[in-house]
């Protein structure tokens, strides 16, 4: 089982790209999440075949496709550097509170149901897509949203980790290309719209 401090530095990481408000920053540190992923990977399953499979679908898909979308689109759309939550940071941070406490509250319950897992990595996991979850409602910039959508995917990966879930690679290949369907579907209905939101045109660049 991987260690419990990569999963944590997972964690803190998708806590930053929450509250990151910057669009360069923002894109930036999704990648870096998505390439850290790599070491709970190989230090859960080796450096097999499976493994080395899934270290490329995750650079390929995850580190490169991903941030170079977003950054395209972003370009072509001139949207705004800005990228502050829709509800501000104060309840931003309430949220997490509440993740954490309901984390906690069902940190017991693991062993129980899952069988011997690491329980501080399954926490950890459990409130890493619990920020995902955050991200759909305190952002409001298209980026926000879409990075939001890719830590809970990044959140999903390591839960089939921490549970030993090996599917098949045709099906894995399949996730992660639908991952990718779905963010690009998402940049080109941005791209169909005129310019940049009125939202997003009222937001001061920081």
């Amino acid at each position: 089982m991987g260690t419990e401090f990569s999963y944590l530095i997972l964690l803190l990481i998708g806590v930053v790209i929450l509250l990151e408000n910057r669009l360069k920053r923002l894109v930036l540190l999704l990648a870096f999440q998505s390439v850290f992923l790599l070491v709970p990977l190989f230090e859960d399953s080796g450096y097999g075949t499976h493994s080395l499979f899934l270290a490329g679908m995750i650079v390929l898909f995850k580190v490169v496709l991903t941030p170079w979308i977003l950054f395209w689109t972003a370009r072509r759309t001139n949207s705004v550097e800005s990228t502050f939550p829709r509800v501000g940071y104060i309840p931003t941070f309430a949220l997490l509170m509440i993740g954490a406490i309901v984390g906690f509250i069902i940190l017991g319950f693991t062993k129980f149901r899952f069988g011997e897992v690491n329980q501080m990595s399954f926490l950890y996991t459990f409130l890493l897509l619990y920020v995902g979850m955050v991200g759909f409602v305190v952002r409001r910039h298209w980026v926000g949203v879409i990075s939001s959508f890719a830590v809970f995917e990044n959140g999903t990966f390591l839960l089939t980790q921490i549970l030993r879930t090996e599917l098949p690679l045709g099906i894995e290949f399949g996730s992660f290309l639908d991952a990718v369907f779905i963010i690009g579907a998402a940049a080109t209905l941005r791209i169909s719209m005129e310019g940049p939101s009125e939202n997003e045109k009222e937001e001061v660049s920081a």
